[in-house]
């Protein structure tokens, strides 16, 4: 397994797992690390095809939430 696969699930990991427990702080974080290290493209990658399919109704409505700047 390649550095940047393992970058990118690990990323996923985190970025699920701050997700969960609701901290956006955490979850703006992670994903700044993780634009920083792969690359916007493959983070927004990572995120449609990785996150958005594992996330639940509340969990995806939170993220939007999160982007537009309300706490849900």
């Amino acid at each position: 397994m390649t550095f940047d696969t393992q970058m990118s699930l690990a990323l996923l990991q985190e970025l699920l797992l701050a997700l969960r427990a609701n901290d956006s702080n955490g979850f703006r974080a992670w994903l700044s690390l993780g634009i920083e290290r792969l690359g916007e493209s493959a983070v927004i990658e990572l995120m449609l095809d990785g996150l958005n399919p594992i996330l639940t109704t509340d969990e995806a409505d939170r993220l939007v939430g999160w982007h537009l700047g309300v706490s849900l």
